[in-house]
């Protein structure tokens, strides 16, 4: 299969082609007269406040009259650990973390979560949401013809609506989240296209469970505002809405993760969680089936879209997202995933 030569995308990605070098159209439309990547920060003009307005910003959240300031989602890897580190010792702020348990979190980053907090004396929710509502969502998605419908691109939303439904349950004005640059630069108009289509397919069916449940947890979106500049935290005090600031807007963000990774170790015995897709990160075991499945559909997953834009703007080189982006799952793994959502791996057809 044919792959751009500067970036990971395969030429079953949508509106792709390729110039004689082999090099696609979305490069080449991000490149200067001599060749090199054009950065985001020099296309947006820089829109991501530095390390000291975050500091003096995130102050106008403390809350003297209530238990918590903010509310910080900690996955057990390393940048929500190392997020919430600074924001107790070098912000001075008193979080309430929570930690989400769909079924199928891996049992080290559980419990990374759970020692960090212990070693910072901060509060802890464990959130161990309905497994059955998951099960039926993960199987919905993977059965679907919707193109862009993905399981893990579905729920990072749930977990986003979910951060959002216990912040407004404690009042917290503030929600420091854990997605990375490579997704918010996803086409958001095209990702709430996606979840209306869902929706709308939900209705053709008779899970009429799944289709309330969801639609409950979307509707809590009116509530909230995503950081995209400066002027957003200003926003967010004067209204009933919460912030949602991303961990990319911190400048450890762009520190090597080993660094991080030895800190956290030193901190509080942060352990590598093994077996992970793609490889160095910290996401669930379902990643592994729901790659499977995109991989058969249409030869390319979120995560190639993903790291195809870190690669452009420079954040990762082109050798270490193949590396990454590498689909080797353990043994046994993936029918053993689709027998846990009851979906017949055979049923699933490629669509390209």
């Amino acid at each position: 299969m044919r792959i751009c030569k500067t970036c990971v995308l395969p030429e079953t990605y949508p509106r792709i082609s390729f110039d004689d070098n082999g090099v696609c159209n979305f490069c080449r439309e991000g490149v200067h007269h001599d060749g090199s990547l054009i950065k985001k920060k020099e296309v947006s003009g820089g829109q991501f406040i530095n390390e000291d307005e975050v500091m003096k910003s995130l102050q106008k959240f403390k809350n003297p009259e209530g238990t918590y300031d903010l509310l910080v989602s900690a996955s057990g890897g390393i940048d929500s650990s190392f997020a919430l580190i600074q924001l107790v010792e070098q912000y001075k702020l008193n979080p309430l973390v929570w930690h989400n348990d769909h079924g199928f979190e891996h049992e080290v980053a559980t419990e990374n979560a759970k020692k960090l907090c212990k070693a910072l004396d901060v509060d802890l929710i464990i959130w161990q949401h309905d497994f059955r509502f998951m099960r039926k969502m993960w199987k919905f998605v993977m059965e679907s013809d919707i193109p862009g419908a993905n399981c893990c691109f579905v729920c990072a939303n749930i977990l986003y609506w979910n951060a959002l439904e216990l912040a407004n349950k404690y009042n917290l004005k503030l929600v420091v989240n854990g997605y990375s640059k490579g997704q918010i630069g996803l086409d958001k108009e095209r990702g709430r296209t996606v979840l209306k289509e869902m929706i709308n397919a939900m209705l053709k069916t008779e899970e009429t469970e799944l289709f309330e449940t969801f639609v409950k947890k979307y509707g809590i979106i009116n509530h909230h505002i995503g950081y995209q500049k400066p002027e957003d935290i200003e926003t967010a005090l004067n209204s009933d809405k919460i912030l949602v600031l991303p961990f990319f807007v911190f400048e450890f963000y762009k520190t090597q993760k080993k660094e991080l990774k030895e800190i956290c170790r030193q901190r509080f015995d942060w352990q590598q969680m093994p077996e992970g897709y793609p490889a160095r990160t910290t996401n669930c075991k379902m990643n592994w089936l729901s790659t499977y499945v995109d991989l058969k559909k249409v030869n390319y997953s979120i995560y190639t879209d993903e790291y195809a834009g870190l690669v452009r703007e420079g954040e990762m080189s082109r050798e270490q997202a193949l590396e990454d982006l590498n689909f080797n799952p353990p043994e046994g793994l993936i029918e053993h995933l689709a027998k846990e959502v009851n979906l017949e791996l055979d049923k699933i057809v490629c669509q390209v």
